[in-house]
């Protein structure tokens, strides 16, 4: 974690802190409640970011065999209060509580984790931070992890190796990330065997 990065979460974690910035964003949205949802939403925004830097945290001091877990559920959160910024009714509803991500619990015999894939479902988080926070709406119902893989940077000398070359992106990288996440953290929760003997 980066200095400045702590500084910032840090400062963030102080409702008088807190109130001010969310009431600038609101008024860059014309919010007519600008102040009303900055006072209500502080404490949300404080305890997601919070939420978040604690499953990071405890992701990087814990076994490989269950980082994917936290860090997903890390990245959910900061997902999560980003929102607050930009949509100071969030959640408006419960739909927009789910994944909104589904992939298949339990894999296929020979599976190969390149060759799985994750479904965008038209509800939850995930499309609803691919519109909210990127103004993108997704129009496949499914990407390949080697869709989301290839495009990143920190791939390039492993397909480099293949032989594969990098393709344009189909999502901002944030959304990437969470997406691959979500598909290795259904493999600690549902495939231990296979995600055991993979990372042993």
């Amino acid at each position: 974690m980066t200095d400045s990065r702590s500084t910032w979460l840090t400062y963030l974690q102080v409702t008088s802190h807190t109130r001010p910035f969310l009431l600038k964003c609101y008024d860059r949205i014309d919010s007519k409640k600008a102040k009303e949802h900055a006072y209500h939403n502080a404490e949300r925004f404080i305890y997601e970011v919070k939420l978040g830097e604690e499953y990071l945290s405890a992701a990087a001091s814990t076994p490989l065999s269950v980082q994917p877990l936290l860090y997903y559920y890390g990245m959910t959160h900061y997902l999560k209060s980003c929102l607050l910024t930009v949509d100071p009714g969030y959640p408006a509803t419960a739909k927009v509580l789910a994944h909104g991500l589904s992939t298949r619990k339990r894999k296929k015999m020979h599976y190969r984790f390149l060759e799985d894939d994750v479904r965008i479902q038209p509800n939850g988080l995930f499309p609803y931070a691919a519109k909210h926070l990127f103004h993108q709406t997704i129009d496949q119902n499914k990407l390949s992890m080697d869709e989301l893989l290839r495009p990143l940077l920190f791939m390039e000398p492993i397909y480099s190796c293949k032989g594969k070359e990098a393709f344009p992106a189909k999502l901002p990288e944030l959304l990437a990330h969470f997406a691959i996440l979500y598909n290795l953290s259904m493999l600690v929760r549902y495939e231990g065997e296979w995600w055991g003997r993979w990372n042993s």
